[in-house]
């Protein structure tokens, strides 16, 4: 019965509140609740009830909407409409971007991953005898830049695929079909959510354990402390932004969380201020890596900078609340 009355709010979401209104959700809410249980006497499913309640009673052209005064639209060249199909083709581009975004992050830590393999490996061969030569320590350096070349082409590419969309910064309408199916996938979605941030955070937190036994067993001077340490975030970041970016997606398109109307500028600032930030992290990272060769301390400017981003993010957007409430 949830269902049925979550169909019927869907319905009318986009028409302001008056008595008018809640006259004919409740004409229509009554209609479909009588429709579903006469189909349950007549021994329909549960699924089968709710179906046809919804296809015989659902229509709002049934119903007489026009006669309800619509709300002014604020911005409406901020707003489009997608069919059905077009969200479709939108959920798949998404992803196949949140693929590419997480699997460029990955490769890009596991680019210095890579290297300190390299540098181990050679290490080992010198030590059991081998010859080594500054060849071999720059052959090390190959991986390094395959791994980020191609972590920053699927940023290039994927990008620029984004771009086609023209969604930033829009509010997107859908009609109370789309809507309902959407609100439904979203549901369904949110446990797979929530076990791959539980995996990433669990990763995350072993990272450095990893990076302790393996200097414990192997020794403090051996590269691999640092491989296992990169290896462990590596897989929790890809965990986070693959399902973080298609959590992203539904709340887009059904404007919710995030997406809500009232964040839309809170996000605006914090995505610029994000925009600059962790690019310019990351440059700080490639020039103490290959001018002071601090590879292995330097990662750690991007934990320091997501912790005072997200302390930034917590204030501003406190501030902007406490603003609002003044006015």
């Amino acid at each position: 019965m949830d269902t049925i009355s979550n169909y019927v709010d869907s319905v009318f979401a986009t028409v302001p509140e008056s008595p008018e209104l809640s006259a004919q959700k409740q004409a229509m809410l009554t209609k479909m609740q009588e429709k579903y249980q006469q189909l349950k006497s007549e021994g329909k499913s549960e699924h089968e009830a709710i179906s046809a309640a919804i296809a015989a009673h659902g229509n709002v052209d049934d119903f007489k909407v026009s006669d309800i005064p619509a709300a002014p639209a604020e911005n409406p060249q901020n707003e489009v409409f997608l069919t059905s199909e077009q969200v479709d083709e939108y959920i798949d581009h998404r992803h196949h971007f949140a693929w590419a975004m997480a699997t460029g992050v990955f490769l890009c830590i596991m680019g210095p991953a890579s290297l300190f393999l390299g540098q181990y490996l050679a290490g080992y061969r010198d030590g059991q005898g081998g010859r080594t030569s500054d060849l071999m320590d720059i052959l090390t350096l190959v991986p390094l830049f395959i791994f980020v070349a191609a972590g920053v082409a699927l940023f290039i590419l994927y990008g620029m695929k984004e771009q086609q969309f023209e969604l930033e910064e829009k509010r997107i309408q859908l009609d109370s079909t789309t809507y309902t199916r959407l609100k439904a996938d979203h549901k369904a979605f949110r446990p797979r959510l929530a076990v791959a941030v539980a995996i990433g955070v669990a990763l995350c937190i072993l990272a450095p354990v990893s990076m302790l036994l393996s200097v414990v067993f192997l020794g403090e001077e051996n590269g691999l402390s640092l491989v296992f340490l990169l290896s462990f975030i590596a897989i929790g970041v890809f965990l986070f932004i693959f399902y973080g970016i298609q959590d992203e997606t539904y709340e887009k398109l059904l404007s919710i969380g995030e997406f809500a109307k009232d964040k839309a500028e809170k996000n605006k600032v914090v995505g610029i201020v994000a925009g600059v930030v962790f690019p310019l992290a990351a440059a700080v990272y490639l020039i103490a890596g290959f001018v002071y060769y601090a590879w292995a301390s330097a990662w750690i400017i991007f934990p320091i900078v997501g912790i005072l981003f997200g302390i930034f993010a917590t204030v501003y957007n406190g501030y902007v609340d406490l603003k609002k409430k003044k006015k």
